[in-house]
């Protein structure tokens, strides 16, 4: 029988999904309350309009991928709270889908794509590039490491192709998506469809040919996902010509959306300043918070594993992996079209030596998302994003304020991209611990934590969220969606980590 009084520790978008899917498909006797500890709901998904312009800066996650599992169940989630007419999409054949640069090693370097002769030519014009057009030719020729466990990005690109190649495109891409070290992250964590083409097929090149035979999705995820697309056939149709897409109102109107649904709800208690100070695991689980206890019979974890583990001190690994820290500065200059070029944005590769202060990239938002404002032709709006791995050392009192992120964030702008102009709006943020880093062995240190909640929690605790498998908005979704279901239809032990299983 399923839990009948469930309490969702954390406010994120993987707390508010598991809640919105356990509200949605739980008997309407079951209880659901959601504590979170901060003031407000939505996590690092933060969007703020400015000024009298009522400009929009994301200071989080600013778009979302239609395509995968992932982005079906966010578009499902839209059309069921009425989002679908606020969707903003990018389109396949706009400069924001087509463009991409790297700023290497003290210019802009289109990356290949938006056809074949723009991206042969980019290939032929930079060194780096050329020089590694060899490693990508002969990387199907070179033996495979059968049986390996894991190693890090920078170890599996080097091997199967060069170090040129993890130096530059893959220190960037990984700059992009985990702020991180690619010489300590595990690549069977973080890409782990590359690490199993080498697996199954020996090789990256004979995988990607191959990848519509390669399936990264259960039967079970599949039948879900078919039954979305048969709900769905019109949205999906759309979104299947788009590139990127957000919301009017930015990334937290999905938040927004949530949370006012699940007020709605006479079986859901949502609560935001309620720090979880103990766990008691008794005949019933009680949590006790800074402005009272509550009850419940099973437990989602979604907070950051490094906060759990000061509640389960008894569970191994929570603290093994650090989370690193990312300044977000949003910048908008009351002039259009500033840009030197059209595209996404860039970003910078940890061999960059022209980068003092430390900047992982910059996302051109007046191409990426260009319709969320209301005098949309008026500005030249960018986001610089800062630190990451770089600040691992520092202390808490070390990390740059505000206003020197600002003048950071300025200059850089005014040394890579030419634009000398004062802004007219702008705004700073640090995210602390914000992005979890799956150092090598993260798969296999998971697959003994999902043992060992089994063996000492049973059936009473289940974690999802970050700290786990997947750091992108799709990924918390999808993980959190799976979950709840999971533990409505599953009479066994569902901790949340079940994929380990299939290893």
């Amino acid at each position: 029988m399923p839990p009948q009084n469930f309490i969702i520790l954390g406010g994120g978008i993987s707390g508010l999904t598991a809640a919105w899917y356990l509200a949605r498909n739980a008997p309407s006797s079951t209880k659901i309350t959601l504590l979170e500890a901060s003031n407000r709901f939505g996590g690092w998904i933060q969007s703020t309009r400015v000024g009298e312009e009522r400009i929009l800066f994301e200071q989080g996650p600013r778009t979302l991928r239609p395509s995968g599992l992932g982005a079906y169940i966010i578009l499902d989630m839209a059309a069921k709270l009425n989002l679908t007419g606020y969707i903003h999409a990018v389109g396949k054949n706009e400069p924001a889908a087509k463009n991409r640069y790297l700023y290497y090693p003290d210019r802009l370097i289109q990356l290949p794509g938006g056809g074949l002769f723009p991206g042969l030519k980019s290939i032929v014009q930079n060194k780096f590039m050329l020089s590694s057009l060899y490693s990508v030719i002969r990387e199907p020729f070179i033996k495979p490491l059968k049986n390996l466990d894991d190693e890090s990005i920078h170890s599996f690109i080097s091997r199967r192709f060069n170090s040129t190649l993890a130096d530059t495109l893959m220190s960037a891409l990984v700059h992009g998506i985990y702020a991180g070290d690619i010489k300590k992250l595990s690549v069977k964590s973080t890409f782990k469809q590359m690490f199993d083409m080498e697996q199954i097929y020996g090789s990256v090149i004979k995988g990607t040919i191959n990848s519509r035979k390669l399936s990264t999705l259960s039967q079970k995820d599949q039948n879900w996902l078919n039954l979305l697309c048969e709900e769905n056939k019109d949205l999906f149709a759309f979104m299947s010509t788009t590139s990127l897409y957000s919301f009017a109102n930015g990334i937290e109107q999905l938040v927004y959306a949530i949370v006012n649904d699940l007020k709605d709800r006479e079986n859901v208690t949502i609560k935001t300043s309620h720090h979880v100070k103990e766990l008691k695991f008794d005949k019933e689980i009680e949590v006790c918070t800074n402005d009272g206890s509550f009850k419940a019979d099973h437990i989602i974890s979604t907070i950051p594993s490094h906060e759990l583990a000061c509640l389960l001190p008894d569970l191994p690994y929570l603290t093994y992996n650090p989370s690193v820290t990312v300044a977000v500065v949003n910048i908008a200059y009351g002039r259009q079209n500033l840009l030197p070029v059209k595209g996404f944005g860039y970003l910078i590769p940890h061999t960059t030596l022209s980068n003092p202060y430390h900047v992982l990239g910059v996302v051109f938002d007046s191409d990426a998302m260009p319709h969320q404002d209301y005098k949309k032709d008026k500005y030249t709006k960018l986001t610089v994003m800062m630190g990451g791995h770089y600040y691992n050392d520092l202390s808490e009192n070390d990390y740059p304020n505000k206003d020197e992120l600002l003048s950071k964030a300025v200059e850089t702008i005014e040394k890579q991209l030419g634009i000398y102009l004062t802004p007219l709006q702008c705004m700073a943020k640090i995210h602390r611990k914000c992005i979890p880093q799956y150092y090598v062995g993260h798969y296999s240190r998971m697959k003994e934590l999902h043992y060992m909640i089994k063996k000492k929690y049973g059936k009473r605790l289940s974690v999802g969220g970050a700290s786990y498998f997947g750091v992108s908005i799709n990924d918390c979704v999808t993980n959190s969606a799976r979950l709840a279901l999971d533990l409505l239809r599953n009479d066994g032990i569902v901790t949340g980590l079940e994929r380990v299983e299939g290893d």
